[in-house]
């Protein structure tokens, strides 16, 4: 070992004073921007974790439960791949008690258990159908009933405001979706206030298009539990595609029908009551406490969408649950479910340029008076970062301000 001269201790030192005048430098650029912004959005939170080294990058009110608007579907998603797992797939059930006669088979009535599934289309029914008329069914004599007890009423969340009703983005949530709960009438793009019913008439235009005589009504109630078990029966059931793919459209376009139902299937799955917004707020809250440690005064569940300004969370809690997801099985599922910088979803306009471009992956959050951004990117160096900025009261974009700050640590 060589000896410990001089002019070796004055290196060390050199290098020790250099890098923390390096570290304070930057530190004390991270302060001062956040300082600035937090003088002109006071009620901000902003957290910022190295998930590689696990330091805190920057924190600024990042205990402060603050409603998180579209940013609360991180929380929806992430609960459902872990509690229903990401190959989880909704079902859809069609099924009639048959009998025979001279003209062949016929049904008395003919049901539909609902089970939650927001995806399905016009285009299933049609296939639906023709698997009855191959199985010989020319008429049907009753009712087509669908069953209203598997999520709970109201269709509209309590939260949510009464002048928001009719829009697309603020939809009435049944246990069924048919197209996106929209239909048309007279060249005009209408949503509905039943699903149920919607997909009830939907279907009714089916078999008449397709030739099986019905003349009965759409009926909306309880599906008798013998029906279901009856051994006289044609059954078919509908499959939607897996929950990893319905996340991805929730978070990619901030999808609040989606959201909605994933958030109701919790409390309908696990709970075995109808679900419910109030039972749901239940499972979640158990499962934030539980499984990801997080205190009950740092977040608050109304809804899955983020729709309702009662929600709430704190940025800490928000990089605590994405840190909790790159341990998880599901990871790369929940990853690809977020909106890529300048790239596609919702931030296909937005930090398109370098270093963040198409390295930043995060949620987008806006409702009245609040933005949100929350996700991940990676340093020059590798190191992933995991960050949630959530401002509230807020009047004009804080995008510049995430962009310069983001892009300051990127260089770390």
């Amino acid at each position: 070992m060589g000896r410990f001269t001089l002019r070796n201790l004055i290196i060390i030192f050199s290098l020790f004073f250099y890098t923390s005048l390096t570290e304070i430098s930057f530190s004390e650029t991270l302060k001062s921007l956040i300082a600035k912004q937090a003088s002109i959005s006071p009620n901000i939170g902003i957290y910022v974790k190295n998930l590689t080294t696990g330091k805190v990058i920057a924190s600024y009110n990042s205990n402060k439960p603050l409603t998180p608007a579209s940013n609360q579907k991180i929380i929806t998603t992430v609960a459902s791949l872990d509690l229903l797992g990401k190959d989880y797939r909704f079902k859809t059930i069609f099924f009639l008690a048959v009998k025979r006669n001279k003209t062949g088979i016929y049904s008395q009535d003919l049901y539909i258990d609902t089970r939650g599934d927001p995806t399905l289309e016009t285009n299933d029914l049609r296939i639906a159908v023709d698997y009855l008329k191959k199985k010989g069914i020319k008429i049907i004599n009753g009712n087509i009933v669908i069953n209203n007890n598997y999520f709970e009423n109201p269709y509209y969340n309590p939260d949510w405001k009464k002048s928001w009703r009719g829009v697309a983005w603020a939809p009435y949530i049944s246990s069924i979706a048919i197209d996106d709960n929209l239909y048309k009438l007279k060249n005009t793009i209408y949503l509905t206030d039943n699903p149920l019913y919607l997909l009830g008439v939907k279907f009714k235009k089916e078999l008449r298009r397709q030739k099986i005589k019905f003349n009965g009504n759409v009926r909306i109630a309880k599906i008798p539990v013998l029906r279901k078990f009856s051994p006289f029966k044609i059954k078919y059931e509908i499959e939607s595609n897996k929950l990893s793919d319905i996340v991805i459209v929730t978070n990619k376009k901030s999808n609040n029908l989606y959201a909605e139902h994933l958030f109701k299937k919790l409390s309908a799955n696990f709970s075995r009551v109808e679900g419910s917004w109030t039972d749901s707020q239940i499972i979640i809250t158990d499962f934030l406490t539980r499984k990801i440690n997080l205190n009950t005064k740092s977040f608050k569940i109304r809804d899955g969408s983020g729709l309702s300004s009662k929600n709430k969370i704190s940025t800490r809690a928000m990089v605590k649950i994405l840190e909790f997801v790159t341990k998880k099985d599901y990871f790369d599922e929940f990853y690809s479910s977020l909106s890529v910088a300048g790239l596609d979803g919702t931030l296909i306009k937005k930090f398109k340029n370098k270093p963040l471009y198409k390295n930043l992956k995060a949620k987008t959050g806006y409702i009245g008076g609040v933005s949100s951004l929350s996700g991940y990117f990676e340093g020059k160096d590798q190191d992933i970062y995991a960050f949630s900025f959530i401002v509230n009261d807020y009047n004009y974009s804080i995008r510049p301000f995430i962009d310069i700050l983001l892009s300051k640590i990127y260089y770390l």
